[in-house]
């Protein structure tokens, strides 16, 4: 395929996974930071600070999902549709307090971040860029 592609097409491949690289190591550190929070947040004692925790960690995550939105637009790829469902699906566990779920949701998120990643890391060293 890269046979019949021009400098301007291969670049775009060069830079979208430039992109992604950058997006997808955003987006596992950012879910590595989500579950500790989690674990403080399971942590708590008491409705009023439990409650406040569900909350934050929320905020938290919408901020991680807006990210994630910019991303996409930016890259113009589909891949990360299944990461913004695994993290939706997060927000609702985290909302209903199903912590274990929500960590095993995480877990799951962070594998696709580290594939997506692991993609475009791959092609940009076999171009020699990293």
């Amino acid at each position: 395929m890269l046979l019949f592609m021009d400098k301007k097409d291969l670049a775009m491949d060069t830079r979208k996974a430039i992109f992604d690289f950058q997006y997808s190591e955003k987006m596992k550190s950012g879910l590595i930071i989500g579950t500790n929070l989690l674990e403080q947040l399971v942590a708590l004692k008491g409705e009023g600070e439990l409650s406040g925790g569900r909350k934050v960690l929320t905020w938290y995550l919408e901020g991680l999902l807006r990210e994630l939105r910019i991303a996409q637009n930016v890259i113009g790829m589909d891949h990360y549709v299944n990461l913004e469902r695994k993290m939706m699906e997060i927000v609702g566990r985290v909302q209903m307090s199903q912590f274990q779920e929500a960590l095993r949701s995480f877990s799951e998120a962070i594998s696709l971040a580290t594939t997506s990643c692991q993609t475009s890391m791959s092609f940009l060293m076999e171009k020699k860029l990293l």
